[in-house]
């Protein structure tokens, strides 16, 4: 009997400790600010196409200030919303998150920005190509993109694309362009941490 319950105590505290590391992110994929930078400039024409494709299908919302965000689920599905700038009764976000193709929630927000099944395999193929995972438009000034890599937990780094490139003296505000090509100088690495 004491054997069964000093099994129980060690099972029960190996799993507390278990969930812990789980929740503080110690087993979420992270990268280094070295290896995203060595990714962005491997696959910078990549990086260019995605967000020369994604612009071009977000134009409409962009006007009327909405946010579109897409991002890639588990197995084959998306997620895909359309927020807008106020959320109200009269305005409220269209799409969803991890949605399956053909779901009412996706042909909602489809409908709206005009895409098609093909304009998210595009999406997706694109998206893939660059190791990330999520790419959103903002309402920030001159900050038109915003690409989340493939990784998890409580922070993680973002490429933002701005509209231009980033002045010599703005690079202690918003970062050191990645490349010094035409599209890399737009194109810096930041850090944001969940609250």
């Amino acid at each position: 009997m004491i054997l069964i319950l000093i099994a129980a105590g060690v099972l029960t505290t190996g799993l507390y400790f278990l969930g812990l590391l789980a929740f503080t992110g110690v087993f979420d994929k992270k990268y280094s600010r070295e290896e995203l930078v060595k990714e962005f400039k491997e696959h910078e024409k990549e990086f260019a196409d995605l967000e020369a494709f994604f612009i071009s299908k977000v134009q409409v919302p962009m006007a009327k200030r909405q946010k579109v965000s897409f991002g890639l689920g588990k197995g084959k599905k998306i997620s895909l919303d359309v927020f807008p700038t106020i959320i109200s009764p009269a305005h409220k976000v269209i799409g969803g998150s991890d949605v399956e193709t053909g779901s009412s929630k996706l042909d909602s927000a489809l409908q709206l920005l005009g895409w098609t099944s093909e304009t998210l395999d595009t999406l997706r193929d694109k998206l893939s190509k660059t190791n990330c995972d999520w790419i959103t438009t903002t309402d920030t000034p001159n900050k038109v993109i915003l690409l989340y890599p493939d990784q998890s937990g409580w922070g993680s780094f973002t490429y933002a694309i701005y509209d231009k490139p980033i002045a010599d003296s703005l690079v202690t505000i918003y970062g050191a362009p990645l490349s010094n090509s035409d599209f890399g100088k737009r194109v810096v690495l930041s850090y944001h941490a969940a609250l």
